[in-house]
């Protein structure tokens, strides 16, 4: 389906990132201090109201100060987006979860507010983080695509093939999460810590199961899912595969997963074709 809409909200990389992109940041420079801020605090607070009013205060003028300091570099959200490393920002809230399994395992003494902070410090974090790297990957696919032209348009899921392995590992997962939890509440027994994580068992059924819109411009892919534009040149591809099931974009690097798209999903499979024939060889 051939497009000519430009994408909405087009920036340059020179600017300073938004109002919402900062607060985004600042909530998650403030999500993820969380825990230090007050496990400090409880070495010179004993009072837990006093403690408690304390910690509010300095996450807050942490959450300010982060904002405030992000909305002065010029083009950080841009250039944060174009960085593969980016992903990171939602992986390193994790590492509170790590810390507290791995002095537990050591049989360290840790505070009792220790596990609820490094719950909040490693899902909040892990929010956050997602969401300020869509966000940074969308606010560089409307700088990258400012003076591309589309060519084609289409909207699709992953094969049929991938959705099923998908929906089996995650209610494989999330059956394990529940079996530990009822097991730990109903009859005390010890499962570990996996059931604090029930949450994050439901990302990989939601990721395969919703459609993505494809565009094929002539500066390079873009690729929209439900909360962030993806956008790579298309020197980043080595070229595109067509199955009766299938329709697969390869990346030129190893560590980046192609992109699959369930054929069936694709109204004018003739006009993609073409489009994309113009910018990548067929494999």
């Amino acid at each position: 389906m051939a497009t000519q809409a430009q994408p909405s909200g087009s920036r340059t990389s020179g600017d300073r990132p938004d109002i919402s992109y900062s607060i985004v940041a600042g909530l998650y420079g403030g999500v993820l201090l969380v825990p230090l801020v007050a496990l400090v605090l409880a070495r010179v607070v004993t009072e837990a109201a006093v403690l408690y009013v304390c910690s509010l205060v300095v996450v807050a003028c942490l959450i300010v100060s982060v904002g405030w300091a992000v909305s002065r570099i010029r083009g950080l959200a841009v250039e944060l987006g174009r960085r593969d490393a980016a992903w990171l920002l939602g992986v390193l809230p994790f590492g509170w979860a790590g810390g507290l399994f791995g002095a537990t395992s050591l049989g360290l003494s840790l505070p009792a507010i220790a596990v609820p902070l490094a719950i909040l410090g490693t899902g909040g974090g892990a929010l956050f983080g997602i969401v300020l790297v869509s966000m940074s990957r969308t606010r560089h696919a409307d700088a990258a695509l400012e003076r591309a032209t589309p060519s084609a348009e289409w909207e699709a899921r992953y094969p049929r093939r991938w959705r099923h392995v998908a929906l089996v590992v995650a209610f494989g997962l999330l059956a394990v999460g529940v079996v530990q939890f009822v097991a730990r509440s109903l009859l005390g027994l010890d499962t570990g810590w996996g059931f604090y994580y029930l949450f994050y068992f439901w990302v990989p059924l939601v990721v395969p199961a919703n459609p993505r819109t494809f565009r094929v411009t002539t500066a390079g892919l873009v690729v929209e899912r439900p909360l962030q534009r993806g956008f790579r040149p298309w020197s980043a591809f080595t070229g595109y595969e067509l199955t009766d099931d299938a329709l697969v974009i390869r990346s030129a690097a190893w560590w980046r997963p192609a992109h699959r798209c369930d054929t069936a999903d694709i109204e004018d499979r003739d006009s993609v074709v073409a489009a994309l024939n113009e910018c990548l060889p067929r494999r």
